[in-house]
C-alpha cells in the first residue's frame, strides 16, 4: 500500500492532496518547504517528485504515481534515460493501465502485438504479459533499448521506430504521420524534469 506525503509550506498542499483521494493519515505537512512535493512510499521503493517536475494530471493521480518506482527499475536494468520511458509511456497513454488502441496497443506504455512478441523474444521471456503494468513498462524500456540499438543511438529514430515500426524508420525513415510523435515526445522530455 503506498503512502502520499504532501510537503508544502501550509495547508494547500494538504489540501490537494485530500482532492486527489490521499487518505488523511498519508498526509503531512511541513511548514519550512519551499515547494509542494508528492513522495510515494510502498514497500520496495520511495520515489520523490518536485512541483512542476511532472504533468499537473500526474501528480494529482496517487494510482498512477505509484509507477515512478516501476519506470526507474526497468529503465535502470534496460541502461536507457528514465525519462524516455516516462515520457514516452505519459504520451502513449497518460500511464493509463487500462488503455487499449484501435491497434491493439496495450495498457501503460500502449506495447503492440508484435513488439511484445519481439520483447519477449529479445528478454527470453514467454510469461511477460502487456496487460500488467510492470510487465508493460519492463517491455517498453527493453524495446526502446533495442530501438536505440538497432539506430545508433538516435533517439529521434527510436522514438520513431516505436510508432511505426523499425523495419518502416530502416526502409523509410521517419514518416511525416510519426513527426509529431517524436517532437512531442522531445517537448515532453524538454518540458518536464521527470525523474
Amino acid at each position: 500500500m503506498a503512502v502520499v506525503l504532501i510537503v508544502s509550506t501550509g495547508l494547500v498542499g494538504a489540501s490537494a492532496a485530500r482532492r486527489a483521494g490521499a487518505p488523511s493519515a498519508g498526509i503531512a505537512v511541513c511548514p519550512g518547504a519551499r515547494s509542494t512535493t508528492t513522495t510515494l512510499a510502498s514497500d520496495s521503493a520511495v520515489a520523490t517528485v518536485p512541483a512542476g517536475s511532472l504533468p499537473p494530471t500526474l501528480v494529482s493521480d496517487p494510482t498512477r504515481l505509484q509507477l515512478l518506482p516501476v519506470f526507474r527499475r526497468w529503465a535502470s536494468v534496460c541502461a536507457i534515460p528514465v525519462s524516455l520511458v516516462e515520457a514516452t509511456c505519459w504520451w502513449e497513454s497518460g500511464w493509463q493501465e487500462s488503455v487499449v488502441s484501435v491497434t491493439g496497443a496495450t495498457g501503460v506504455c500502449q506495447i503492440e502485438p508484435g513488439a511484445a512478441q519481439t520483447v519477449r523474444g529479445l528478454l527470453d521471456d514467454p510469461t511477460l504479459d502487456p496487460r500488467r503494468s510492470s510487465d508493460n513498462i519492463e517491455m517498453s524500456a527493453a524495446y526502446l533499448r533495442w530501438l536505440l540499438d538497432q539506430t545508433g543511438g538516435r533517439r529521434d529514430l527510436a522514438l520513431a521506430g516505436y510508432y511505426q515500426g523499425p523495419t518502416s524508420v530502416r526502409e523509410h525513415g521517419i514518416l511525416p504521420v510519426s513527426r509529431p510523435y517524436v517532437t512531442g515526445i522531445d517537448a515532453l522530455l524538454r518540458d518536464y524534469s521527470w525523474s
